[in-house]
């Protein structure tokens, strides 16, 4: 009985030693939760921008940019071609309904 009250104190002492364990691997698990969800979309945004710089770099072509109006829009546009300009021709436009603008010189 001489330690009984030391051997209290040490089980009182361990166990809230044990929620706290128990708390804080509750905390780092919803961290490491969230962490996983912005790597998730981070490389996602990097696929996207794959997917952009691949189009940035064929958008100059003005048939590449027949087949994405093609892709993007699901009618038929007449006289596409008359409407894709460059852009040195864009400030001498007088109709406001330009669908695709072309920045490579022909």
């Amino acid at each position: 009985m001489k330690y009984a009250k030391h051997i209290v104190f040490f089980l009182f002492i361990n166990l809230i030693i044990v929620f706290l364990t128990i708390f804080l691997g509750n905390l780092t698990r919803k961290l490491e939760v969230n962490n996983n969800l912005t790597k998730q979309y981070i490389l996602e945004e990097k696929e996207l921008l794959k997917v952009n710089k691949i189009e940035f770099s064929f958008y100059n072509n003005s048939s590449y940019l027949k087949k994405l109006h093609e892709i993007y829009f699901s009618y038929e546009e007449e006289n596409l071609e008359n409407k894709i300009v460059n852009l040195s021709s864009l400030s001498n436009l007088k109709n406001h309904n330009i669908i695709l603008i072309n920045t490579k010189s022909k």
